[in-house]
């Protein structure tokens, strides 16, 4: 590929040594070849640190970082700082991508003319069953707030850092992840989708995202509950959010205090948010039915619907 830009792709390592493998291998398999690779060694206690050392000693295009545990926030940012690429993308340790899911993204950026691009996803299973995303998958671009509104809504993309490509003047305001937060890319990524003129979205299922069971997003700890209620409020306090995007963000803030509730005992202010919104999201035509039918249930009482999802996550894995 001729005069093609930089891309800096960006991979946080904590504790995936029986993963981390496949996940640079795959991104070395790339048909876009002008990458530098940024393989952040955080303070993990297993292997990852040697592993990319030995990845590094075989590819010039490896650059990795050593660095005390700060999180998954932390190890993004450092590498943002020192990322020399006109376009950064990430992926997550314990996933991997296909050949063209560098190719597919700058394609839609280069079409489009955008500072942003999606492409879509497959969720894996640990006993490698593998599952679509359910998001619209026609090709098009979107105006910045319509693209978040539409994230929002969880119909084209949801808020996960990857999967998606970024011009590197939209980090350059100054924008990062937080630190020591869960739930990071929540409050980050539609900052970032917000200082594009428009966001291009593509039909190429290019990334396979690990479902571990044993993960933090899909356990309980007093930290996750904290860290959430801390993200909700910073999005509602935010003055970047236009009359335009009110509703959906209240909408996607009411899926996520449910998701966070889910694996706990109670909750008092996740319950009131879900209190407090339950009307708007029922009246909203937009949200998604699975929040429309919580937003109904809660009516009940809390348990109810907990109960009825995990009902419904157990037989689904029991067809897996």
């Amino acid at each position: 590929m001729i005069n093609t830009p930089l891309i800096s792709v960006i991979v946080p390592c904590y504790k995936v040594e029986q993963y981390l493998s496949k996940c640079i291998d795959s991104i070395l398999r790339q048909t876009y070849c002008n990458l530098e690779i940024w393989l952040v060694d955080d303070g993990s206690p297993d292997n990852c640190g040697g592993i990319c050392e030995e990845y590094a000693a075989k590819d010039n295009r490896i650059k990795v970082i050593h660095k005390e545990n700060g999180g998954l926030s932390d190890a993004r940012n450092v590498a943002i700082d020192k990322a020399t690429g006109e376009w950064i993308t990430f992926v997550d340790s314990d996933d991997y991508v296909t050949e063209d899911y560098v190719d597919a993204l700058y394609n839609l950026v280069e079409k489009y003319q955008c500072k942003a691009s999606v492409t879509q996803h497959y969720y894996l299973y640990e006993n490698g069953k593998v599952t679509r995303s359910h998001f619209d998958t026609d090709e098009r671009a979107l105006d910045a707030v319509s693209a978040v509104k539409t994230m929002f809504y969880q119909e084209r993309c949801d808020t996960m850092a990857w999967g998606k490509l970024y011009h590197r003047s939209l980090f350059q305001k100054g924008i990062r992840y937080p630190k020591g937060l869960l739930f990071e890319d929540l409050c980050t990524t539609y900052r970032l989708l917000l200082g594009c003129d428009c966001v291009a979205f593509g039909e190429a299922r290019t990334y396979y995202y690990l479902i571990r069971s044993y993960s933090i997003e899909r356990s309980y700890n007093l930290k996750k509950i904290e860290d959430a209620k801390c993200i909700m409020k910073m999005m509602q306090n935010d003055d970047g959010i236009v009359d335009e995007l009110i509703n959906p963000l209240k909408c996607r803030l009411f899926c996520f205090a449910f998701h966070v509730l889910l694996p706990v005992k109670e909750d008092k202010e996740l319950i009131e948010y879900i209190k407090n919104h339950r009307r708007l999201i029922l009246c909203d035509k937009k949200a998604r039915k699975k929040a429309r039918v919580v937003a109904l249930l809660s009516y009940t009482h809390i348990k109810v619907i907990k109960c009825l999802f995990q009902m419904v996550d157990y037989l689904l894995k029991l067809r897996m």
